[in-house]
């Protein structure tokens, strides 16, 4: 694990997923939170995932990310 530029450590993994799927992922990313937020997006569902099981994924996902951006936006 390498540090982040926040301090946290981090991993770096590969998934093997359906190219179609990753394309359509992709695409809806772009469309519901712009470019290259796939990582953020991705963090986002397991962080919902682990931490959040009485929510629907996308309430999860949404609150996350609304805390992601208040963050980043106070750096």
């Amino acid at each position: 694990m390498a540090p982040s530029p926040l301090g946290d450590l981090m991993v770096k993994t590969t998934i093997d997923i359906d190219d179609e799927l990753w394309k359509k992922f992709s695409i809806k990313v772009i469309e519901d939170y712009g470019g290259r937020k796939k990582n953020d997006v991705i963090e986002g569902l397991a962080n919902a995932f682990v931490n959040t099981p009485k929510k629907t994924i996308e309430e999860a996902l949404t609150d996350w990310l609304e805390r992601e951006s208040k963050r980043q936006s106070k750096k």
